[in-house]
């Protein structure tokens, strides 16, 4: 993983959404919650991503967008999210360029370890949790984000 306080690796790439340039489209403007996950369709994977869905009021209210990340097949993302209506777009990494920048865990190199990444609008790691927070502790951290930037 990278380090807190790194800063994050810029990129471009393709998803549900249409294209995304994280630093055009975020630096300044928002805080980024990435989410790497396995599997689309999987139970583990539809529970974090439909949490993430319902967090996003709590999120846009912390000036905060989802970003999902996973080399699924790009049919695969379209799918899953518009099965259930994510409304953030889910990343097609097919070549793992952003896996692999971002230092994320992997089982053996074949599947993502589930991680959730938190950058701050200057695109520094300000959290990084192997594994599947709660909206409650993403939510704390954001809010401690955003008084820090505040304060400056």
């Amino acid at each position: 993983m990278l380090e807190i306080g790194a800063t994050a690796p810029d990129f471009q790439a393709e998803s549900t959404e249409g294209p995304v340039h994280l630093y055009e489209d975020y630096k300044g403007k928002k805080n980024v919650i990435l989410i790497f996950y396995p599997i689309n369709n999987t139970p583990g994977c539809k529970k974090q991503l439909c949490e993430a869905r319902d967090a996003t009021p709590a999120y846009d209210n912390l000036d905060a967008v989802v970003l999902g990340v996973n080399p699924g097949k790009f049919e695969g993302h379209k799918k899953f999210s518009t099965k259930h209506n994510f409304g953030f777009p889910l990343i097609y990494d097919d070549r793992w360029q952003i896996i692999a920048d971002y230092q994320v865990p992997t089982f053996s190199g074949l599947m993502v370890a589930r991680s959730v990444m938190i950058l701050d609008k200057e695109m520094k790691v300000r959290y990084f949790n192997k594994g599947m927070p709660t909206t409650q502790e993403l939510t704390a951290e954001l809010e401690k984000i955003n008084q820090e930037s505040n304060t400056l």
